[in-house]
């Protein structure tokens, strides 16, 4: 990565002023994706009702649409505008118990004014269990759509430039979390500056100029190497006329999500949620992984039977294949897949190897090989769309995995872990995860042990459903297989 010397600040006279008064645009366009998105799925569920049964009339439910705004209403006292560095699974979380609690007071409403009759309840129910679908999809396609725009985002400055500084920074460069760096404030000597990250506006004493010009309404601090007197002096003396300030501690390892500030006697404390400790969310997540393995598993089992009868057909040897992993406390169980694989394996690497050395080290690393000798013709495709692992619902059902988790890790890899084995033994590994839903075979080893950390310490009903969403569009796209 190039470097760029600093031989002198850029002039705050040059900030986008101007693009910061209009930071109202960037929850407008996502008021608007809710907008669209309310609309679209209340006139599917009207219209698809009407040509069922034409009783229903079409110029009764245009009365009701107004309703709409209601729904937005509800959303910003949600705090779901302008969505600011919300984590996709606590947005989940959010349109989904807003849009809930808002139905069952719609529901409680219609009953006790005794007019419920009158509404069709497969409309309530369908737009009831698409509306947080349709919200979070047209979120999605919002931020996508607009991110690359200039107008996008909460203008921010940074005050910090160490490492720690430099990893919020280059974390916030995808506008599509709503935030826009400006520039970075630091009192450190520096001599050069990486050419990706936002210029060097001047020292802390900056700040107050910035603020005043209207070019940042943000102002994160990123000082790990400060002391607390010293945090609170700066926040007090220097973020004085920012909208908001925001304070990244150096915290590794801990629960981000779901943090809830707490005044006590007048010092501020972090209340961390130990999900794992919750009986019962583990309860809902079993029941979760034993209802859906099983119907996957009837649903499925005229396609698991096709695929078991094409490798019986193809290839040599049985159509499963069963290796040994690590789960729940440390005890080894045998996860299930179809075999894509010739049965001589060992054989045919040890002579891959022989003839192409400088891939053995690789292996050593990853246990993984892009083109890997020992896969048949029909493995391979098995493994692009992840089919190879259905089996493993086997593994749910019975409660040695569950749909969502840590990369279950073979014997050889514990060592690997260090320290981390402990965290990754505490949860069941997953059919699916954040290594899978995030580069795959494509990431580095310490990112797999990194997200299956992430993972356990941020663990959520939530956090499960926002990754599985994301496994479809990974499975479909065949992203990071091999």
């Amino acid at each position: 990565m190039s470097t760029k010397p600093v031989l002198a600040t850029t002039s705050i006279l040059t900030l986008p002023v101007t693009l910061e008064r209009r930071k109202w645009r960037t929850p407008m366009a996502i008021l608007a994706a809710d907008w669209v998105a309310l609309s679209v799925m209340y006139w599917l569920a009207v219209i698809g009702r009407y040509w069922v049964s034409p009783e229903y009339t079409l110029s009764f439910y245009l009365q009701l649409y107004p309703v709409v705004g209601i729904f937005i209403a509800a959303f910003f006292v949600c705090g779901l505008y302008p969505g600011i560095l919300l984590h996709p699974a606590e947005e989940v979380r959010r349109v989904f118990y807003c849009a809930s609690s808002l139905f069952l007071l719609i529901a409680t409403t219609t009953f006790l004014f005794h007019n419920a009759a009158i509404y069709s309840r497969s409309v309530f129910l369908v737009t009831w269990a698409a509306v947080a679908p349709f919200v979070l999809l047209a979120r999605h396609v919002a931020r996508q759509r607009f991110a690359g725009k200039p107008w996008f985002g909460i203008g921010a400055i940074v005050l910090g430039s160490s490492p720690a500084a430099k990893r919020v920074i280059r974390s916030l460069k995808d506008t599509r979390l709503g935030m826009r760096i400006t520039g970075v404030l630091t009192e450190d000597q520096i001599g050069a500056w990486e050419s990706d990250l936002p210029p060097i506006l001047g020292s802390f004493s900056s700040a107050a100029e910035i603020a005043t010009a209207g070019a940042a309404s943000y102002a994160i601090i990123v000082l790990p190497d400060k002391s607390s007197a010293e945090i609170s002096q700066i926040i007090r003396d220097r973020c004085v006329g920012f909208e908001r300030v925001l304070f990244v501690p150096d915290l590794p390892g801990v629960c981000s999500l779901g943090i809830t500030a707490r005044e006590i006697a007048g010092s501020v404390g972090f209340e961390m949620p130990q999900r794992l400790f919750h009986s019962g969310a583990r309860a809902v997540k079993r029941v979760i992984d034993l209802v859906a393995s099983a119907l996957g598993l009837l649903l499925l089992s005229p396609f698991l039977v096709l695929i078991a009868a094409v490798i019986k057909i193809t290839s040599r040897g049985p159509v499963l294949y069963r290796n040994e992993r690590f789960g729940l406390g440390g005890r080894p169980f045998h996860a299930f897949k179809f075999r894509t694989m010739v049965t001589n394996g060992d054989e045919v690497l040890n002579e891959y190897f022989a003839n192409r050395p400088d891939l053995l080290l690789y292996w050593e690393n990853h246990h993984k090989l892009k083109e890997d000798p020992r896969v048949t013709v029909i493995g391979r495709w098995l493994r692009r769309f992840s089919l190879d692992e259905l089996p493993q619902l086997l593994n749910v059902l019975i409660g040695e995995m569950s749909l969502v988790g840590p990369r279950p890790i073979l014997p050889g890899e514990v060592p690997k872990y260090g320290m981390s084995y402990k965290t990754y033994a505490r949860v069941r590994p997953g059919m699916t995860g954040l290594w899978q839903v995030s580069g795959r075979n494509n990431t580095a080893y310490e990112e797999r042990i990194s997200f299956a950390e992430y993972y356990v310490h941020n663990w959520s009903i939530w956090l499960d459903f926002y990754t599985l969403a994301r496994t479809v569009r990974v499975v479909l796209t065949g992203d990071g297989a091999y």
